[in-house]
């Protein structure tokens, strides 16, 4: 009797689908501001950070000449953004994304591909220049920034699947 019970409460819990971008809205984890923020430290110190060192130390020679560099500065935040597009098209996720265990999907369902997920790095940028944009996930009930408004993505908690043994 009590393991039949046990059972059930298990087969309860367990996710029906693990397709997670087949899930209706209403059973998705959004993200928090703060998780988000913390994930994109995460990604600058992981992924931008080196960049930088490559392009002043590797590519210029020192910093006052990567200062006084039009191009490095672009190259460097184009190489990131290429490096984050490619993450989010293959795994959903940046290594940030991945500590805290976050997933970015689209609305609709659809799988992001490179060039939405690039567009996506820049909007970005474009939110990021303009405060207001990336801190409205603050203030928001569905926790989006602008660049999730433009493009209808959205950051969701990867759910955690339970084993029944």
């Amino acid at each position: 009797m009590e393991t039949k019970r046990w059972r059930k409460l298990k087969q309860n819990l367990a996710p029906k689908n693990p397709n997670i971008a087949s899930m209706s809205s209403d059973t998705q984890i959004l993200a928090t501001f703060w998780e988000r923020g913390k994930a994109q430290v995460i990604d600058t110190f992981m992924i931008y950070t080196p960049i930088l060192y490559f392009f002043t130390y590797g590519v210029i020679g020192n910093a006052q000449g990567f200062r006084d560099s039009l191009w490095a500065p672009l190259g460097a935040v184009l190489l990131y953004g290429f490096i984050v597009a490619l993450f989010l098209r293959f795994k959903k996720q940046t290594p940030g994304k991945k500590a805290y265990d976050l997933l970015i999907i689209r609305e609709n369902g659809k799988p992001l591909t490179f060039s939405f997920a690039l567009l996506r790095f820049f909007l970005f940028l474009c939110s990021g220049v303009c405060v207001i944009g990336i801190l409205s996930p603050l203030w928001r009930v569905d926790k989006k920034a602008w660049h999730d408004l433009i493009l209808k993505t959205q950051v969701i908690k990867k759910e955690k699947i339970i084993e029944v043994n």
